[in-house]
């Protein structure tokens, strides 16, 4: 954990190549300029923290970076990455904080890495980048106390990874979809991504989703197979996170505090060695300057999907 939380404190200081946001036209918010408890972090994410309980929220939702990426999207890039580094870094020393949820304005919860910031920045600058995300995602697996992700949008890629890292997920049935679509654009992810996504997704979906992405998933088909917790309309998205997070404070202080991580990282160890033993995102089959890919065209729990499913039942 402590080369995990060095790569963690060295994004941070690592700010200087950052580009600056364009953003509209309304006054640039800092944390200092914020209630007691309530930070804001680079413009791109919020901290409100209340009854023991720590809200993130992605909040950008118009403008655009520099290097032409629609902030609303969520994308992983170093401004993002690094707020969400500095709100989780605020939390973590919270001692009256004992769990933590995660959500989104607009659209999309996170729509994957930021490829246009690959496509315009340096090799060592894209791989720096890219260390720290994996970093990231494992800094989430083996948070020291409990984790929701209430996502109220899409989360694709690596940002369906990010959402898979926390301990609980509840996902809005009338808003979002969940894919990874690597094999369409022609990148394979890194081994720290692929073994995250093997440890938190059940066998039968592993080569659907990993390997071929056929379908976009919908809550309640993600609901069935055990990858969210809870399938609700978006406006119950929230209520129903806080509650379970009500539910799990117990388990983010005293004792289990102190060894909730350590749990964590015992439980997922094939998934934290993999980020030791590096190994990077292979892009060579990317077509440069094309950030996303056509959705797939089944819809989970439609046509040739159900037809499988129909016939792995008829065999049990």
């Amino acid at each position: 954990m402590s080369v995990i939380r060095r790569r963690g404190l060295a994004m941070a200081a690592s700010s200087a190549g950052l580009a600056t946001p364009t953003l509209p036209n309304v006054a640039r918010l800092s944390t200092a300029a914020a209630s007691p408890e309530t930070q804001i972090f680079s413009d791109e994410v919020s901290l409100h923290c209340s009854h023991g309980i720590a809200v993130v929220t992605f909040t950008a939702t118009h403008g655009h970076l520099s290097w032409g990426t629609m902030r609303q999207e969520h994308r992983w890039n170093p401004n993002f990455t690094k707020a969400f580094s500095e709100a989780l870094d605020a939390v973590e020393h919270r001692q009256d904080v004992q769990a933590l949820v995660v959500t989104n304005e607009g659209k999309y919860w996170s729509n994957g890495m930021d490829l246009k910031y690959l496509d315009t920045h340096s090799e060592d600058a894209v791989k720096e980048h890219v260390t720290n995300v994996n970093s990231l995602l494992i800094r989430l697996l083996t948070f020291p106390i409990p984790t929701i992700a209430a996502i109220r949008g899409h989360w694709c890629a690596v940002g369906g990874m990010m959402g898979l890292a926390f301990d609980y997920r509840v996902m809005s049935t009338d808003r979002g979809f969940f894919f990874i679509p690597g094999v369409d654009l022609g990148l394979v992810y890194a081994p720290v991504q692929v073994h995250l996504m093997k440890a938190k997704l059940p066998v039968d979906m592993q080569r659907e989703v990993i390997i071929f992405n056929r379908k976009r998933w919908q809550a309640s088909e993600l609901m069935t197979r055990n990858v969210v917790e809870a399938a609700v309309p978006a406006s119950e998205v929230m209520p129903r996170a806080m509650t379970l997070a009500q539910e799990l404070r117990a388990k983010g202080k005293g004792p289990a505090r102190s060894v909730l991580g350590k749990l964590k990282t015992m439980v997922y160890r094939q998934v934290v060695d993999s980020l030791e033993l590096g190994g990077d995102m292979l892009l060579d089959g990317r077509t440069e300057g094309v950030d996303r890919a056509a959705p797939p065209s089944v819809t989970a729990g439609t046509g040739f999907e159900s037809e499988i499913r129909a016939g792995a039942r008829s065999k049990l």
